[in-house]
């Protein structure tokens, strides 16, 4: 029994794993220099990617988004003057340096007046969509920011909405009505008023010309319902003239209103001079001189108004 105890020692040795290949080394828990570098060169090169990325966003917005966004700010005004620009027949023609501008002026006719405005008149609308089309590209296109605000813009649409509505409208003197209302909001609250620039032009002979045609119209729709002077076509030219020296005659005109005035009057008094002047001693005959010299007089007023609007 002795020697069993005494043998279970050695067996236990015999059994034994070499010491030589038990490894005394331990895996560190930390990670070693090079590790620690090599983390710090990827974290550097992540934060340069974010950085250029966001170098090259930035200047995307500059050059291109920005732009594009400021293109469809003034989308509504684009659209609506393109729609009152094919109403009305408008459209350019290159011709060497030139860009004359083409208008079918009878597509802005249709509206009884007391007083005959002449078709070639109507050609202000060409110059009316040749002014804010400039104005529109200028404003989307410029460096820093829009120059049109958004209530310009807004009012532009508004104006050409209904100026479109009018053409060929079955109720030509409502919508000329509210063309002019529309037209002059601008002008009346400050953004297009004072003195013509490209941003306002447009607006402000859009006030003037339909402003024209409203009155002239209310006067004729208004001599018709009364019995005496419905029939009387002398009465209601010499209506006509006397509403007009009241529009030249109104304080507060501005040199664009001037201008379309001069223009329209003149236009009629040369219409009215080729019409031929009578030398009959009937009624109509008298009325109708009459009439011929109050249109040379208003016009010359109103010429000399704008001439000196022009010249001061």
């Amino acid at each position: 029994m002795k020697l069993h105890l005494f043998l279970l020692p050695i067996a236990a040795a015999a059994f034994a794993p070499d010491a030589s290949l038990v490894s005394t080394h331990h895996r560190p828990n930390i990670a070693r220099g090079g590790d620690v570098a090599l983390m710090n060169e990827l974290d550097s090169a992540a934060e340069k990617i974010v950085s250029t990325t966001e170098d090259y966003v930035g200047k995307a917005d500059d050059v291109v988004l920005n732009r594009v966004m400021r293109v469809v700010d003034h989308a509504p005004a684009f659209f609506t003057l393109k729609a009152l620009a094919d109403a009305g027949g408008v459209s350019t023609a290159f011709s060497g340096i030139s860009l004359p501008i083409a208008c079918n002026a009878e597509a802005f006719t249709g509206l009884t007046t007391a007083l005959s405005v002449p078709t070639a008149a109507f050609n202000v609308w060409g110059a009316i969509c040749a002014f804010q089309a400039l104005s529109l590209a200028k404003s989307a296109l410029a460096n820093d920011s829009n120059e049109l605000s958004q209530a310009d813009i807004t009012a532009t649409a508004a104006a050409n909405w209904v100026a479109t509505r009018a053409i060929g409208s079955a109720n030509p003197l409502r919508d000329t009505i509210l063309t002019a209302l529309v037209s002059g909001y601008a002008v009346r609250n400050g953004s297009a008023g004072g003195d013509a620039t490209l941003h306002s032009a447009s607006l402000q002979l859009m006030s003037s010309f339909t402003t024209v045609l409203a009155v002239l119209g209310v006067v004729s729709a208004a001599a018709a319902k009364i019995p005496i002077v419905s029939d009387n076509a002398n009465v209601i030219n010499l209506l006509g003239i006397a509403s007009y020296y009241a529009m030249v005659k109104r304080e507060g005109n501005g040199t664009v209103k001037k201008g379309v005035n001069a223009g329209i009057l003149a236009g009629m008094l040369v219409a009215a001079v080729k019409g031929g002047v009578s030398f009959s001693l009937t009624l109509g005959s008298l009325m109708t001189n009459v009439g011929l010299l109050g249109l040379g007089y208003v016009a010359l007023e109103s010429v000399t108004r704008f001439k000196n609007a022009v010249f001061a």
